[in-house]
């Protein structure tokens, strides 16, 4: 066949067939239509792998050869499987089962070789060294079927990370027991063996554990600039972290696994990395290796002798009946209900990677006959074929379990929406958007973009829509439903708000650039207005790094925040994260925070380690005193923010976004709104939602403590004539003191509520009780730092030791009032209380 550039091509038909073209297309083909077959059949996808390299492969029909190409593509897809189970681990849940898993590990190892030995030497007449290698052969087992369970969302749960752990541990001593049986049947278990073996196993370890993390951060945080440079380089990492344990003395596959296990927590769960790395795995290198399992399944030997049946009898009968008992017996002492301890069963009882280098280790140095190799083999397809089918039906039924017991049909959706406004921010809103959607939720997200009404709206729609689409693309890489929209609006706040109201968003999602530009902005208009117009939780975020490098999550807690409405929320929000990110999370806490609220952060879910530090200012957080306070580039620092008028909000946490961006500029940051109540997120156009309830018994302002339409043109005489509200004798006794004190608070410290506001708030030995205050003016008022000049000012005095909440509380009723704009213009054209 004549090919453009005078190549030619000749591809003659033969069988088993040598085309490498037509090779690759057969097995793609296979890997196609032989999980559909399997679905019809109601068989686990696996097995019908399995099944297709055993009818296709040299032992079947024999179009196929298990040539050097299958061999490779199927070791690739082994190391994958192994690769994705240590990625995939929780290791805090590692950590809290480690006992679990050191129980499974040895009785999994354990029963199997002490049983096997018994048996090989009574029934098939084995030399010891031969029934301790057999014996082994069953101790160890294979991940295969844990894809099964991380498709029934089970990665998490405890019975797996403990049969993962297991598996390390019994695994690692099979292994160890072939090395030592291989080397004294060689004649060398001298003592230098041991201390080589030794030396280089644990050198190997040492050092992937100590390189391979911090390799990875240092790349993934500078040199990788976008998923497909950072997917080559794990597949990198994982094949040479996998070959450098062949040279230590290791089987490659602990090697794959410890690679996984130092790239866990750099690479969160749901980010568009690791859904790379599941798609190229299960579409293409785990079937490959599946193949090649069933393709050594060579059933014809069974009818030539005697002995193969004797011997694949006793070996597949020992592995099936010794790792049940090894389940059961470790569930039970465990306390694990029925359906976890046949998960256990059925992750473990399949014979695939450490079996069959047993077996051919076992075979070259002439322990092993061909009737063993047959028998393995066999076994190897048997337990391959039970394995899943004991897998599905237990892990089904265990997340059916879960499901009706953790589900509350009352509960509303959990809809996330996040703002697309720049291509490279809103990947990474894309992505944390990810982290934030429930593993079981069947709910789309929202990307929005929203353009304002104008000449050149038709444009900017277009723009968005482009924008929209690499969200769609990269949303559905994460087989994550997604719904994109284009909002026309007046301005852009109201149609982010009007896109939240619409689809019932429960949690909203938005950049910020760091900087404050205005003194009555927090975090900047557009997103103010977003935050103040809605009740629902809102996460505004500074990304400097990749969100998958944080070392640790440093939550702030402000003072009295437990007390709001949308606090266990935030907390679930928070502890999310850094379950997604793999890390660690320290709370900062003010010294009142309570114990009923500490323990929230340590029981709530999901589960990580949780450090709750004190502070005893502001002052010292964004100084960075002390090693726990201080955030380093490698932490995501998470604050939690009041919206003005809830319980724990004062003046100065509207400072604190601003201020913490500027102390620590090269730090991820995230500010989380919690959920409010119709109070605390009402429409400032809607003066029914603003009114706050009355917390204390009276109303905010009284009569007695109100002065109305004054005519101050400066600050100085307004303070004297509302201090003489309450100090008859004003300006003789205590109350000059406090008049300097006010005054040096208007110069340093104003707070502008709303444009014309002005708060003046402090605590004073000269105060018996809660005094508030109101003065409004005829002339504006210029304060030294406040942008617009004031004609209302309110105080709040408070005497000293004071319960820090009640002062919060009457922040709280003060912020709420006032941002009624309607009762703010009323108060500037009342000339009587009797007017407003």
């Amino acid at each position: 066949m004549a090919c453009k550039g005078g190549f030619r091509y000749n591809a003659p038909m033969s069988i088993p067939f040598s085309d490498p073209i037509l090779i690759f297309a057969s097995v793609m083909l296979l890997i196609l239509v032989a999980p559909l077959l399997a679905r019809r059949l109601k068989l686990p996808e696996i097995v019908g792998l399995i099944i297709a390299g055993m009818v296709f492969g040299p032992h079947g029909l024999g179009l196929i050869e298990r040539d050097a190409t299958i061999r490779l593509l199927g070791e690739v897809g082994l190391l994958w499987i192994m690769f994705l189970a240590g990625l995939e681990i929780d290791l805090h849940q590692v950590r809290r089962n480690r006992t679990h898993s050191l129980v499974f590990g040895m009785i999994t190892f354990l029963i199997p070789l002490l049983v096997g030995t018994g048996l090989a030497i009574w029934i098939m007449a084995a030399a010891l060294p031969t029934a301790v290698l057999l014996s082994s052969m069953y101790s160890s087992h294979t991940l295969l079927t844990f894809p099964l369970a991380a498709r029934l969302g089970l990665t998490r749960s405890r019975v797996v990370t403990t049969t993962i752990g297991g598996t390390i541990i019994t695994d690692t001593l099979a292994l160890l027991v072939l090395a030592v049986i291989a080397s004294s049947v060689e004649g060398d278990a001298s003592l230098g063996f041991w201390v080589r073996l030794g030396g280089f196993m644990t050198l190997y370890v040492v050092a992937v554990l100590v390189i391979v993390p911090r390799l990875g951060r240092w790349f993934l945080r500078n040199v990788a600039t976008d998923d497909t440079v950072a997917f080559v380089f794990v597949l990198a990492v994982t094949f040479m972290t996998a070959y450098l344990a062949h040279v230590a003395g290791l089987e490659p596959i602990i090697g794959a696994f410890l690679a996984g296990l130092t790239l866990n927590s750099l690479i969160p769960e749901r980010s568009g990395l690791m859904a790379r790395l599941h798609f190229t795995g299960n579409a293409l290198f785990i079937p490959f290796f599946l193949i090649s399992v069933g393709m050594l399944v060579n059933l014809r030997l069974l009818g030539q002798d005697a002995e193969p049946w004797i011997v694949v009898a006793v070996m597949t009968g020992t592995a099936l009946v010794t790792k049940w008992l090894a389940a059961e017996i470790s569930g039970r002492l465990l306390r694990y209900k029925k359906e976890e301890r046949g998960l256990m069963y059925g992750l473990s009882v399949n014979q695939a990677a450490a079996t069959l280098a047993a077996a051919l280790v076992g075979y070259d140095i002439g322990l092993f006959n061909d009737a063993i190799i047959t028998g393995t083999i066999v076994m190897i397809g048997i337990t391959c074929f039970v394995g899943p089918l004991v897998t599905e039906r237990s892990g089904r039924k265990l997340a059916e379990l879960r499901e009706s017991t953790f589900s509350d049909e009352h509960r509303p959706p959990a809809r996330i929406l996040f703002t697309v406004d720049r291509k490279e921010s809103a990947m990474q809103l894309l992505e944390l958007a990810l982290f934030l959607r429930e593993e079981d939720s069947h709910e789309p997200v929202y990307p929005v973009h929203v353009v304002p009404d104008g000449p050149d709206a038709e444009q900017h729609v277009a723009r968005g829509e482009d924008l929209l689409a690499h969200m769609v693309v990269r949303a559905l890489a994460a087989d994550v439903p997604v719904n994109p929209q284009t909002m026309l609006d007046v301005n852009v706040s109201s149609g982010f708000i009007r896109a939240i109201r619409e689809n019932r968003i429960s949690t909203v999602v938005m950049d910020w650039d760091g900087i404050r530009r205005s003194r009555s902005h927090i975090l900047g208009r557009i997103l103010d207005l977003v935050v103040t117009g809605t009740t629902r939780q809102v996460l505004v975020n500074r990304f400097i790094h990749p969100l998958g490098t944080a070392r640790r999550l440093l939550l702030l807690v402000p003072p009295a925040f437990e007390r709001e409405v949308g606090f266990t929320e935030a907390i679930g929000t928070v502890k999310r994260l850094a379950a997604q990110c793999g890390v660690s999370l320290t709370v900062l806490v003010d010294g009142l925070f309570p114990d009923t609220a500490r323990n929230h952060l340590q029981r709530s879910t999901p589960s990580v380690p949780v450090t709750v530090e004190r502070y005893r200012r502001w002052r010292e957080v964004l100084s960075g005193q002390g090693d726990d306070h201080a955030p380093s580039q490698e932490d995501w620092l998470v604050l939690l923010s009041p919206r003005m008028g809830s319980i724990s909000w004062q003046p100065r946490t509207d400072r604190l976004p601003a201020r913490l961006s500027a102390a620590f500029p090269r730090v991820n940051m995230s500010v989380l709104y919690a959920a409010g109540d119709r109070i605390s997120g009402a429409s400032q156009n809607d003066p029914e939602e603003a009114r706050l309830p009355d917390h204390s018994g009276s109303r905010v302002f009284t009569p007695e403590r109100t002065l109305l339409g004054g005519s101050w043109d400066q600050i100085e005489p307004l303070i004297g004539d509302v201090l003489a509200l309450i100090f008859p004798d004003y300006p003789d006794g205590p109350s000059g003191r406090l008049m300097r004190h006010l005054l040096t608070i208007a110069r340093e410290e104003p707070v502008e509520l709303v444009p014309e506001v002005v708060l003046l708030h402090t605590r004073a030995p000269e105060i018996q009780s809660c005094q508030i205050l109101l003065a409004t003016s005829r002339r504006p008022l210029a304060f030294p730092k406040v942008a617009n000049p004031a004609r209302v000012v309110i105080f709040l005095l408070d005497p000293m030791g004071q319960d820090p909440s009640e002062h919060l509380a009457a922040l709280g009723r003060i912020a709420g009032t006032i941002r009624n704009r309607e009762l703010v213009e009323r108060m500037l054209e009342a000339r009587t209380f009797e007017d407003l």
